[in-house]
């Protein structure tokens, strides 16, 4: 059997690929890098029977030939014909490919619709949480209150929840109060949080997060950079909206951002008209080189503050 899995959740591509090794009894796994392997030993080992078992598994990541990328400096070109040939004449053993995105225009990819079974729906994080749980209770509401405190970062979510799983090992319940409590927000987190308070006009708010980062030892530098980026995404994300016809996900590929990062972006945007993100554009600019002028840092972001 040839499988296709396309996605870039980790999270959703493991999990994809230890379901089939399940269902399909496999016992030997064989990975290859494709963005610097050649096809050729992917093929090789198809075609080579076991002496260990029925069939194996061959996983062929970063699949970046069935795309129009071309991902890291040693990405290598591949010769897809001997691929062609495999699908047209396959061996007992499990092809597996995982990559991103497609080009459906292109041949080997019109094969592999005939030819393999295509996984392209990401798993949802909350169903994985529940398979995850091992006899903990954790209700609907806090599993969404856990998934949007990371930030929709599944990988986060994974490892938040088995250290939730450690620190509630007796009661086995775990609560919003044990997410408040145990579970770190990130850097960027917090200032998206700072972005957020920004866009509510709540400069008490505002200054408690600020006062937060800086006496956790964050550089101002570092909150203005980042302040920066949110609001240039911000920005520019409206006025491309409005020429991508309101496609999120074709405009954060574009600008470069998480899709998920991004929709949240621009909700928070809406607090704003296009000029009023401009004017707050500049002003986080001006305090950068106020900063680089001289000023003290803390005056200078307060300052910021003060206009909002």
């Amino acid at each position: 059997m040839n499988y296709l899995i396309i996605s870039s959740d980790s999270i959703t591509i493991t999990e994809t690929i230890n379901k089939i090794i399940k269902d399909n009894n496999i016992e030997e796994i064989i990975k290859y890098d494709l963005e610097q392997s050649s096809l050729n030993y992917l093929i090789e080992n198809l075609d080579t029977y076991s002496l260990f078992s029925n069939k194996k598994a061959v996983i062929g990541f970063n699949a970046y030939f069935l795309s129009s990328s071309k991902v890291g400096k040693n990405f290598i070109e591949q010769d897809t014909t001997i691929l062609e040939k495999y699908l047209n004449n396959p061996s007992d053993n499990i092809l597996i490919l995982v990559v991103e995105k497609v080009d459906n225009k292109k041949k080997i990819n019109k094969l592999l619709n005939e030819k393999a079974k295509i996984i392209s729906n990401d798993i949802k994080i909350e169903d994985v949480i529940k398979t995850k749980l091992d006899g903990y209770k954790m209700d609907s509401y806090t599993i969404s209150y856990l998934i949007n405190y990371c930030n929709n970062d599944n990988s986060k979510i994974m490892n938040e929840l088995e250290k939730l799983k450690s620190y509630k090992l007796e009661e086995k319940i775990i609560l919003k109060e044990d997410i408040d409590a145990i579970v770190m927000k990130s850097f960027s987190d917090n200032v998206f949080s700072l972005v957020d308070a920004f866009s509510k006009r709540n400069k008490s708010k505002v200054y408690s997060l600020y006062q937060d980062l800086t006496n956790n030892g964050e550089d101002i530098n570092k909150i203005v950079a980042l302040l920066q980026d949110q609001y240039r995404m911000m920005y520019n994300g409206r006025l491309l909206l409005k020429e991508y016809n309101n496609n999120y996900d074709e405009v954060a590929e574009l600008l470069g951002f998480h899709p998920f990062r991004f929709r949240k972006a621009i909700e928070a945007s809406f607090n704003y008209s296009i000029n009023e993100l401009f004017d707050l554009l500049k002003m986080i600019c001006d305090v950068e080189i106020n900063i680089k002028t001289g000023m003290d840092p803390d005056i200078a972001f307060t300052s910021f503050i003060c206009n909002i």
